[in-house]
């Protein structure tokens, strides 16, 4: 019996001591990893809305695959909004932020934060190449099409059409939550 016991108490043992050192290093690393997301979130939003100096946070009314809603500000006044979005790609979440900009009422562009799309097909959704064809169109519903994109339309990704779609239709979501209600609360903040 006690050839059994002995083994079992040492691999007890063993793996209290790994779980333990497993959940230290996870404690350690879950701050330093929030802030690394929070600047490159920042980075990303900045890249967008290059004129505004701030970003705060608004209450706005999410549904789809919006998260939250910040408002970018220069100098106290509203230049845009950044709607973060979490649609559903072919692998998984894709983590993403998109730009309005009040001034023109056009889509300052996109973002990408994190995905975990096929390399080298979904992973292009990161390249400029791609997000760059989001950049300064006009606030209208986007569509995906297969080889040459017009007006209102994106070029779909070769064997990545479910990542293009899923992204479009992301940035349709801000588009329209724009339309809907970001005009609304643009005209109530610019005395503020």
């Amino acid at each position: 019996m006690n050839h059994i016991i002995k083994p079992a108490f040492t691999l007890f043992i063993v793996a209290a001591v790994t779980t333990a050192l497993l959940t230290l290093t996870y404690v350690l690393t879950l701050e330093p990893i929030a802030y690394q997301t929070r600047m490159r979130q920042e980075e990303m939003m900045r890249a967008l809305l290059t004129q505004a100096d701030s970003f705060e946070e608004i209450q706005a009314e999410v549904s789809g695959s919006m998260v939250r809603v910040f408002r970018a500000s220069y100098g106290g006044g509203t230049v845009g909004y950044i709607v973060e979005l979490a649609p559903s790609g072919y692998g998984g979440r894709i983590s993403m932020v998109v730009g309005v900009s009040s001034a023109d009422s056009t889509l300052a562009g996109m973002r990408v934060l994190r995905h975990s799309e096929t390399p080298g097909l979904g992973s292009v959704i990161s390249a400029a190449r791609f997000y760059d064809t989001f950049t300064g169109r006009q606030l209208n519903p986007l569509t995906v099409v297969r080889g040459s994109a017009g007006d209102n339309e994106i070029d779909a990704i070769t064997s990545a059409t479910i990542t293009t779609v899923a992204v479009t239709n992301a940035v349709n979501e801000a588009i329209e939550w724009y339309n809907a209600i970001g005009t609304t609360h643009w005209y109530n903040t610019i005395g503020e």
